[in-house]
Order: structure tokens, then sequence, then C-alpha cells
């Protein structure tokens, strides 16, 4: 996408407080966010000077956590603390969680009662469940309302909520007691009772529920938003769509750094430096290269089959990489399923490692066949007195490496998933050098089988 529109907003410098002011705040937040990172120090310090800092928080809002604590070291601390007070109290949680503790304390003790009492709230909930993503600020009304008391919370309320398109029904002890949509509310009669209309079948969750569950609760159930409760099913907070959203990105980086063996994947590419990428990188090269050892290992148990036959070595890579990728399909397909809680009975494990083995022994044979003619052709063109024999080693060895290494790719994430581990740690380069080394065995051992033993 075109970003024309911070241009735009650079070029409105020319003018004075008053018309900057009004041209600026009728572009979205979003698009000032983006300008705001692009100006200079010295125009983002006019822009503190005459937005407001409920105006400015609208733009925070959707920036990384990163880029607006750089905005934050060009503001006086109680500018910041009205910026984080104006933000949902989900995302102004968000930003006190990532200070460090003085800085934090702080902020805190510059803000006023409410916001200071409903933040450290929230700080306590730990991180990535329900509780720490939830919103404080919803649509309540009590079940023994009528309708027309009920639309007037509603309005009174509607000015902070998170959302509301959702309204919460609770009893005098805040007991969760059903929903209603706007939709149903405005439609409804005036002398109607809550408690007659209200939909009494309520989804919801507890406080420590992992953030990932929630998420595949909203893809379920296609929701806006989710109310979250405690133990006596007393209403919390509601999660809505957008916390959702980020969650879902988060929690998808997350599974591509471990598939890819880093610990984290995002970079910065104003703040990334050569130390942090190693950080990031080696700890699974380390762990990569004592298993690399095994492989190692492995040739040197069969030194003398190479040293009899060296022609079988040009097709070690082919062999590695065939098993490499079909254990990465596996492995990638298993963990898709392990995520939709596909494999919740031992009969639906069984049945899935028996259609990736047969899938990939049916794959083995197909590509042995294909592979057979060319090899043998290869190998009779440069006169190899043992082509024949080799051949079939490099078709038989596809065949069964394929089918081995596709149980491989689908049993690992079981296996670790089984002690409540994510399956995504059993990334790709773990389980391709489990299939190396699981490849290398059987073609070196068809090797000495087929051809040492019968010289």
């Amino acid at each position: 996408m075109d970003k024309l529109y911070v241009d735009e907003i650079k070029s409105l410098f020319l003018l004075d407080d008053f018309e900057l002011k009004e041209k600026i705040l009728s572009y979205h937040p979003y698009e000032i966010s983006e300008a705001l990172l692009e100006l200079s120090k010295k125009e983002r310090r006019r822009m503190y000077s005459i937005l407001s800092p409920k105006e400015i928080s609208y733009s925070i809002s959707f920036l990384e956590i990163e880029d607006a604590f750089l905005l934050f070291n060009e503001m006086v601390p109680k500018y910041i603390v009205n910026i984080i007070q104006e933000l949902d109290i989900d995302d102004a949680v968000d930003l006190m969680q990532e200070l460090d503790e003085s800085e934090r304390a702080g902020y805190l003790k510059l803000m006023d009662a409410e916001h200071r009492e409903n933040i450290k709230e929230l700080l306590k909930y730990k991180d990535d469940t329900a509780g720490s993503i939830m919103n404080t600020e919803y649509i309540n009304i009590d079940v023994t309302d009528t309708v027309a008391t009920g639309m007037k919370k509603l309005l009174e309320q509607a000015v902070t909520s998170a959302t509301i398109y959702t309204i919460y029904v609770t009893n005098k002890n805040d007991k969760l007691l059903g929903t209603l949509s706007l939709r149903e509310m405005i439609l409804a009669r005036k002398n109607e009772l809550i408690e007659e209309i209200m939909n009494k079948r309520v989804v919801s969750v507890e406080t420590t529920k992992d953030q990932e569950e929630v998420a595949a609760i909203f893809m379920d159930y296609d929701f806006t938003s989710l109310p979250v409760v405690d133990k006596l099913n007393r209403l919390l907070g509601v999660i809505t769509v957008d916390d959702v959203l980020d969650v879902i990105e988060e929690e998808t980086l997350e599974d591509y750094s471990k598939f890819a063996a880093i610990s984290d994947a995002e970079i910065d590419s104003d703040t990334e430096t050569v130390l942090m990428g190693v950080k990031k990188r080696l700890p699974w090269l380390l762990v990569l290269s004592v298993l690399g050892f095994f492989t190692s290992t492995i040739i040197a148990q069969f030194e003398g089959t190479l040293d009899q036959i060296p022609t079988i070595a040009l097709f070690m890579p082919m062999i590695l990489g065939m098993a490499g990728n079909t254990g990465t399909q596996s492995l990638a397909v298993t963990v898709r399923g392990l995520n939709d809680g596909e494999f919740q009975t031992k009969a639906s494990i069984t049945k899935h490692l028996l259609r990736e083995i047969g899938t990939g022994f049916m794959n083995g044979i197909l590509i042995g066949i294909m592979l057979f003619g060319v090899t043998y052709l290869f190998l009779h063109l440069n006169h190899n007195p043992e082509a024949f024999k080799i051949t079939q080693v490099v078709s038989l060895s596809i065949m069964l490496s394929l089918a081995v290494s596709t149980l491989s790719g689908a049993l690992i994430p079981i296996i670790i998933n089984s002690f409540k581990i994510d399956p995504a740690v059993a990334s790709g380069p773990f389980v391709t050098m489990i299939n190396d080394i699981l490849a290398l065995s059987v073609y070196f051992t068809l090797a000495t089988m087929l051809i040492i033993n019968t010289l």
C-alpha cells in the first residue's frame, strides 16, 4: 500500500498551528501513527504541543510498543501518563508491562486513582492469558432491568466501552447470566424485561485461559467479543476481536520462529544489531551442530562401504534432501492438526500416523520408480560396473526414507505435545536433522547389504 499520506502530512508543517491541527486530525489515526515515525524530532515535538493526550492516544494505540517508547522518550512524564490513561485499558496494560519496575511505579504514581487501580489489577494476570488481554470497559446491564432502563445504561456506558455490539447481563453479584446484541436491544419493546429476551447460553473464558485458546474460540464461533469471568462466573472484562488479531499475529510469528529454529524471528531494521541476531540464532545452531555430529558418526560407521563404493556418495544429497522435505511436510500438517484439536483420541492419532506413513511410502514408491531409470542411465553412461545394484539401493532408500521420515515428522510433534510443550518446537531444522540420521542409516545399511555383502 502506497503511503502517500505520510508525505501529505509532512507537507502540512508549513501551516500555522491551528490549521495544522485541523488538517492532521482529518487523517485516520493509523495514518498519523505512520507519519509520526517519519517526522523529524522537531516536527514531532510540534505535534505534541498542538495535540492533546487524548487526540494523540488514538495514534499511539496503532504503534508497536517499541515505537511508542521511542516517542515517549521525547515527551514529558505527565503528557505520557495522560496518553496512557486515554488508551483502552488493555493497550495501557501492554505498555506498562514492558516498562521496568521503577519507571512503571513512577507512571502509576502520576495517574488518577481509578486508572491506577484498574491497571494494577490487570497487571496481576499472567502474560499470554485471557486476563492479560481483556478490557474492563464494556456494556453491562442488570437482569431485572426493562429494555428502556437497559437502553439508558447502554447510552451512558457507550462512550468508554470497548464494544457496544454485545450487551452483557449480570445480577447484583456481577454473575454473568446472559447476553444481548445491540440489534436485539433496539428492536425489543421498551417495557419488556431483559431476562425475557436475553440469550442465556453464554460462551465465556476464565482469566487463566491461554490466549491461543481464546483465539481459537473466536475463530470457531465467529465472535467479535468474548466475556472473561472468574471461577464464580463473575464478569471481569471482555476480549475484543482486535485484541485477538494481535494474538494471532504474535502466535504465528512465535510458531514461525520455532519452525525456523530462531528464538525470535521479528527484526526491527532500525534497532537490530549483529549481536542481537547472533543471540537469537546461536542457541538452536549449537543444538543442531551437536545433532550434526550424529550424522557424521553414521557416515563414519560406514566408512568401509564408502571406500569400496565411493559412487554412492553422489546420491547422498538427493536422499537427504527428499527425506528432509517430506518430514517437514508431515510436520506442518501434524502441527496444524494439533493446533486445531484434531488429535484428541488414540484412534485419531493412530489414523493420522498410518495415513502419513502410507502417504510417505506411496510417494517413495512413485519417486523411486521414476528415479530408477534416470539413476541407472546416469551410472551406465559413466560405465559403472555396479550400476544396477547402486540403482536398486538408491530407489529402495528413497522408498524407505520417505516412509520413515514422514512418520518421524508426524510422530515427533505428537510426542512433544503429549508433554504439554508447544509442538512448534519440533522445528523444521530439528526434524530435518533427525531425518538425515534416519535416511543415512537406511541408505548405508542397504548399500552394505545389497552391494558389499554380494561382492
